[in-house]
């Protein structure tokens, strides 16, 4: 199981409380001991942290809760890796930092930096493709426009464009009032374009001496964690990439993880799983997801790999024992309760 540092549950809380909603209850209903949330160096399951995600929107009825909790996040939210970023030289700095130490905050989480001319794409990815919720999504795409615009002094800083893998809500203000950019939804992932340029802003509290004192804490810290680096979960996080309108092969994701197609069958036995069994756990995860999200059918059975609909619906109904268009109708009835 993944595991995601408790400091943002811990501040989402902070919202709550203030808003006078039964925080203890909301955490129960999610799986998490409130005593086990209020430990600074809990780290908390992935899909406890989903379920209170789901839980804190359900009892705010606020379907941008993740952007607006965003809006408020400070850098002691994500402790040392946070005045880390802040203290680094350059915006470009602190970002390349938030990417190498990425696992302070979740197990599954990687941020990718790539430039091409003018433009540089932050790219948030997952290794668990259900990990990236909605919520999760704008609050970390938010928190990271924000922290550009606070630590560089800079708040008309704003993306060149902002994506989003989730399905278009029927209401986009919010993010067009927050992020101020052009959005597009049910893209492959969810990524920030930034002007190149806007890398090389120094921030406003540099101060090299503190980093380095605080990277050597992220690294303590990262260095305590369990590690997790299995080639189950390699070759999970390379299908997730040769499944986006393709049929992945053993072979295809041996190549990535350089292994031939024998190696990768023999290392995923020892681990006691196989390539066809993570194939389906991929599918049917992010088929559930998509279904929810309002994708069509049409597009879900061409986003997982399958030449035909109808492949997709046998093997929907063989998951879970529904259409994808029942499973559709109760999700959206069950949101709705």
């Amino acid at each position: 199981m993944a595991w995601s540092s408790g400091r943002g549950v811990r501040f989402a809380l902070s919202i709550l409380e203030g808003g006078g909603l039964p925080v203890d209850d909301l955490l129960r209903r999610a799986g998490l001991d409130p005593a086990v949330v209020a430990d600074p160096d809990a780290r908390l399951p992935h899909p406890a942290v989903r379920a209170f995600c789901e839980a804190a929107v359900k009892a705010t009825g606020d379907p941008t809760f993740g952007l607006h909790v965003a809006e408020r996040v400070r850098p002691a939210v994500f402790d040392a890796l946070g005045y880390v970023f802040r203290s680094s030289r350059t915006l470009g700095d602190g970002l390349q930092r938030l990417a190498v130490y990425h696992r302070f905050v979740a197990d599954v989480l990687t941020l990718r930096i790539e430039t091409t001319g003018a433009h540089t794409r932050l790219t948030v990815e997952s290794s668990d493709p259900d990990h990236l919720t909605r919520t999760v999504s704008e609050f970390l795409l938010a928190t990271l426009t924000r922290g550009a615009r606070v630590e560089t002094g800079r708040e008309d800083l704003d993306p060149v464009a902002v994506e989003f893998a989730f399905a278009e809500p029927e209401d986009v203000s919010e993010h067009r009032r927050f992020f101020r950019a052009p959005l597009q939804f049910a893209q492959p992932f969810n990524a920030l374009v930034l002007h190149a340029s806007d890398l090389d802003r120094p921030l406003v509290h540099a101060e090299p001496e503190l980093r380095e004192v605080l990277e050597r804490r992220v690294r303590e810290v990262i260095a305590r964690l369990p590690a997790i680096d299995t080639i189950a979960a390699q070759a999970r996080a390379a299908l997730g990439e040769e499944l986006k309108g393709g049929k992945p092969t053993a072979a295809e994701v041996g190549r990535r993880l350089g292994l031939s197609e024998r190696s990768l069958h023999r290392r995923l036995s020892e681990e006691g799983t196989s390539f066809r069994a993570l194939l389906h756990e991929l599918r049917r995860t992010l088929s559930e997801r998509y279904i929810r999200e309002g994708i069509s059918i049409n597009e879900t059975a061409f986003l997982l790999g399958y030449s035909e609909a109808s492949a997709f619906h046998r093997g929907f109904r063989k998951w879970t024992g529904r259409t994808p268009a029942s499973y559709r109708r109760e999700s959206a009835e069950n949101q709705t309760d």
